[in-house]
């Protein structure tokens, strides 16, 4: 049973009172303790999937006020995960039933088919509500380890036979590091005194020749990073580490004694520094508890993303230190227009989040709406100029579907950006997609798979190039080899924007990559008699990443045309490379030992996308051409720009800056110190490769 309580909550959607106590009599006759409710209209059924938890929904499909798909639909909108079972007197509607989602279709009066349907959702939702308990459990138990760890004011590190293999912050304070990567592998004996070396030898041979003794403490001289010295009280105990036995090491440091009060030290790490709100880190503890009370079926919520207009020129306007000022005096006005129920944080620089603890969707439209109002009246004493700050919000449901932080956060955010490029409506609501929009989508992916296997069978594909040119990166001859496809019936030219994630989607990449890298190979051995220092940058799909033969079988075209490893640059999307990092660094470093090099295209599209270069040892960032566009006239855009070019910088990498689509951009790039250029603005994409790169005047 789903619940602890043994009772089964069943939402009867019928028009019948004698057809829903014949529903209700075969499940209690099957052993169910049955607690159901009856109703027949659409608001009603609104109402009380809001109200209320349900463990199953049946409904009968000749009930014409209540059509199946408008039903489906408001599960989907509400965000709950109710298996929904159909009862129907007619065979021609059954396949389209099972097309809107539902869990099964049974012929009224099958009780025994009921029955057994019943009983398997029931098991499959008991399962799916473990399921995110244990996920939820699993992600508390590591982020309370990490936790401890990463905040202890304790150095805390761990060893396997006396070398480092992790450190946390304090740890690093205290001995004076910069980077864990200083200490990693690093024996801890070079952290002790030579004087108090034999010591400290004695009691760690000591401690780990008992392989079940207790925690071991030894004091002696610990030597920083800059030969300074410090008594240290170091505690050692056994421990495991992804199932290898090592040592915990926690060292404290007895020459200083911090007599600091607990409940301080709790204020300053749960708010922010700025505007006395809690912080992020505090934001998203509560956000867990929310998200993990409506996955539970317990109560549903809602997330407010308030995001400042346009903060980028105020902070250009008036200076990092009035901008902050106006941040502080925003959280203030905020902080008054809170209610009982709200929780409001500082997400991030013009980012404010609240947690509205309500399920009433109108309720919640009223707490942005009160937000939003709060966030216009403001006024600033900062500046002489009067500064009309306008917020954009988006509204995220938190409910037993929509449960895991990083989709909610995702939801918010995406209803915000919607917000933002809508000038009649401040606030957007994120909506779950309905069946009419899935089904359009299936429709069209549907359409496209005959006309893709036709392509493939009949090689209906040609390729485009377009140059990438140096504003101020080495002076190079490079072009992207694009893909274009011929339409079978008019002959006319289809971009690979418009079918390239249906192929994906049929998993027909491969082979379309198996047409484009010979094809792209012969053209450049060609063109290289006459222009021996081109090079080719040519995109790798996530399907040929994971090809353990594509490696060898591209080896064996290089040396059939004669090209040398470093005339190509393969090029995986950021989101393609990470979901699938371990084939995509072995598929870069035997590239690289090839002479190739490697690029992530559309870098800035993951949540994180600092963490893709710690993990993967890339040549090129291909900026995402999404910021890039246009650029000119959206400061949020040129800050994204900005701080991925620095980062490259930082790192060692060179930068691309694709969708280059006027003069101002292409100005503004060369004032931020982007390596490379590519985009209409520069040459449109053509079947010659008829660049000339010496008249760049870029």
């Amino acid at each position: 049973m789903t619940r602890s309580d043994g009772m089964l909550r069943l939402l009867l959607v019928d028009d019948s009172l004698t057809e829903a106590d014949n529903v209700t009599n075969t499940l209690r006759s099957a052993g169910h303790a049955v607690r159901a409710s009856r109703e027949d209209t659409l608001n009603g059924i609104e109402q009380a999937l809001a109200q209320q938890t349900w463990d199953l929904l049946i409904c009968r499909a000749a009930l014409t006020s209540v059509p199946p798909r408008e039903l489906v639909n408001i599960v989907h909108r509400l965000g709950r995960d109710l298996p929904c079972i159909v009862l129907t007197s007619g065979q021609d509607e059954i396949e389209e039933l099972y097309n809107l989602g539902m869990q099964d279709v049974i012929p009224i009066g099958d009780s025994k088919r009921l029955q057994f349907a019943v009983q398997r959702e029931l098991q499959s939702l008991f399962n799916r509500r473990a399921a995110r308990r244990n996920e939820r459990a699993l992600r508390e138990s590591e982020k309370r380890s990490r936790l401890l760890l990463e905040s202890s004011k304790d150095a805390v590190a761990y060893m396997h036979e006396g070398m480092h293999i992790y450190v946390n912050s304090a740890y690093l304070e205290l001995f004076g590091y910069e980077e864990a990567e200083d200490v990693d592998g690093l024996p801890i004996l070079d952290l002790i005194a030579a004087d108090d070396q034999n010591t400290f030898k004695t009691v760690f041979r000591q401690f780990s020749e008992q392989v079940e003794s207790q925690s071991v403490h030894v004091s002696v001289q610990g030597v920083r990073d800059d030969g300074g010295l410090f008594k240290a009280d170091i505690e050692f105990s056994h421990a495991e580490v992804e199932g290898e036995n090592c040592t915990q090491v926690v060292v404290r440091n007895e020459s200083e004694h911090e007599d600091v009060n607990s409940d301080q030290l709790q204020l300053l790490r749960d708010h922010d520094f700025l505007t006395g709100l809690y912080n992020r880190v505090r934001f998203m503890d509560e956000l867990e508890k929310v998200a993990g009370r409506a996955g539970d079926s317990q109560a549903d919520a809602a997330l407010l993303y308030i995001v400042l207009d346009d903060f980028q020129l105020i902070k250009e306007q008036l200076g990092v230190a009035a901008s902050e000022q106006v941040l502080k005096e925003i959280g203030e006005v905020l902080r008054k227009g809170i209610v009982d129920g709200d929780l409001l944080a500082h997400y991030a620089d013009q980012v404010f989040t609240v947690i509205v603890n309500s399920d009433d969707d109108n309720y919640v439209d009223e707490r942005a709406k009160a937000y939003g109002d709060i966030i216009d009246g403001y006024r600033s004493q900062i500046s002489d100029k009067p500064l009309d700050i306008k917020c954009s919000i988006g509204i995220s449901r938190i409910s037993e579907t929509s449960s895991k932080v990083e989709n909610i956060l995702n939801h918010a955010d995406k209803a915000c950006a919607l917000a933002q490029h809508n000038s009649d409506e401040r606030v957007m609501r994120y909506q779950a997609p309905t069946i009419e929009l899935e089904e359009a989508e299936f429709d069209e992916a549907a359409s496209w798979k005959p006309r893709l296997e036709v392509a493939i069978e009949k090689q209906n594909f040609t390729l485009h190039y377009q140059p990438i040119v140096s504003l101020h990166g080495k002076e190079q001859e490079l072009y992207e080899v694009l893909l274009r496809m011929i339409d079978e019936e008019t002959g006319d030219l289809i971009v690979a924007e418009d079918f390239i994630d249906f192929a994906a989607e049929f998993d027909m990449m491969g082979v379309i990559d198996q047409w484009v890298i010979p094809n792209a190979l012969k053209s450049l051995a060609e063109h290289k008699q006459r222009f021996p220092r081109t090079r080719f940058f040519l995109k790798l799909s996530k399907q040929t990443i994971c090809d353990p033969t594509f490696i060898d079988w591209l080896f064996g075209l290089l040396k059939e045309h004669g090209i040398p490893g470093e005339s190509l640059t393969f090029e995986v999307s950021e989101t393609d490379a990470m979901a699938n990092v371990d084939e995509t660094k072995a598929t870069l470093t035997k590239l690289k030992e090839a002479g190739c090099e490697f690029g992530l295209e559309h870098f800035g599209s993951g949540l994180n996308f600092s963490s893709s270069l710690d993990l993967l040892d890339v040549d090129y960032l291909k900026i995402n051409g999404a910021f890039v566009e246009n650029m000119a006239n959206d400061a949020e855009n040129q800050a994204a720009v900005k701080a991925i070019i620095e980062m490259s910088k930082n790192a060692g990498k060179r930068s691309i800056a694709e969708f280059v689509s006027d003069a101002n951009s292409l100005a503004l790039l060369w004032r931020l110190g982007v390596d490379y250029a590519q985009g209409y603005y520069i040459h449109e994409p053509s079947g010659e490769l008829n660049y000339n790169f010496e008249d760049d005047d870029f």
